[in-house]
């Protein structure tokens, strides 16, 4: 927990489920030690927490600014939530993400050539992670808690232009919001949902094809390979390489693809080839540099 108005209305909301369903619940706050006042707002939430009779923890990240600070973050607080929950002997975590942050996730990946998978956005379920908000807009949020006159932190961070996620929430999302209404951020979670939905299964078909074209020795019969649904052979292709210890990215993935179609080799790493000969796709070592 954060302090922040998704946080504060999770507290609240999973509060009124806990006393109905009988649940433990417990809570976490986060201190990211990057702005001085994250300290007094890791108390608010404890006090919060103390006043609905929850058991709530504190724990600091001890991180630094610098590049590639968003994902450090997230790492951070994921590794430290799924510690407290082993710890506490939990079954889930519970995290704020709302469709606003959904909706700011699907543009941010589109923007960037998502696939399938990378167009879902956020899971409403992954592992043991549940997203209870994911159909509430930000506004919606904002409005429960403003009806409560319950209070929360706006992190000034949210705020900051030199991050992707605050440009898309500052920029383009009003946009979109004149030109389609207000409800685009539904419209993008639930094409999300959707994105999700298709990729699993098409993962499940292509996970299936994989065990059934496997060959002795960790090669793939190249002509039941071929043979497959384009869409199908991508995540194979994808499957292949990162079991062989590869990094998989779209340039790999098409690359091996056309190796495949034309009974040839090509480079799938820096030191790897994909070779497709006699029958069978193969991962071989490159030959060395002179």
């Amino acid at each position: 927990m954060s302090g922040g108005a998704d946080s504060v209305a999770l507290m609240l909301l999973m509060a009124q489920c806990a006393h109905r369903f009988d649940l433990r619940l417990e809570v976490a706050t986060l201190d990211h030690g990057l702005r001085p006042e994250s300290a007094a707002e890791c108390a608010q939430v404890m006090s919060l927490a103390a006043s609905l009779g929850l058991s709530a923890h504190s724990r600091s990240l001890h991180l630094t600014h610098g590049p590639g600070l968003e994902e450090r973050a997230r790492h951070a607080r994921y590794a430290m939530l799924e510690s407290l929950r082993e710890a506490r002997g939990l079954q889930l975590v519970a995290t704020g993400h709302t469709a606003t942050d959904q909706a700011e996730s699907v543009l941010m990946r589109l923007g960037r050539g998502a696939t399938l998978e990378g167009a879902a956005g956020i899971w409403a379920q992954r592992g043991r992670v549940i997203r209870p908000l994911l159909d509430l807009s930000r506004e919606e949020i904002r409005a429960f808690l403003a009806q409560r006159q319950v209070a929360y932190t706006d992190d000034p961070m949210n705020e900051d232009l030199a991050y992707l996620r605050v440009r898309i929430r500052q920029g383009l999302l009003p946009k979109l919001r004149e030109l389609f209404g207000g409800s685009i951020e539904q419209h993008l979670a639930q094409f999300a949902d959707f994105a999700h939905e298709d990729a699993q299964v098409l993962k499940a078909s292509a996970d299936a094809a994989f065990v059934r074209l496997q060959l002795p020795g960790g090669a793939l019969d190249a002509v039941g390979l071929k043979h497959l649904e384009r869409p199908l052979a991508r995540r194979v292709i994808a499957r292949f390489l990162r079991e062989g210890g590869l990094a998989v990215d779209s340039q790999a993935i098409e690359t091996g693809w056309a190796a495949v179609l034309e009974g040839t080799q090509a480079t799938v790493g820096k030191d790897s080839l994909l070779s497709c000969q006699n029958g069978q796709v193969r991962l071989v070592a490159a030959p060395l540099r002179k």
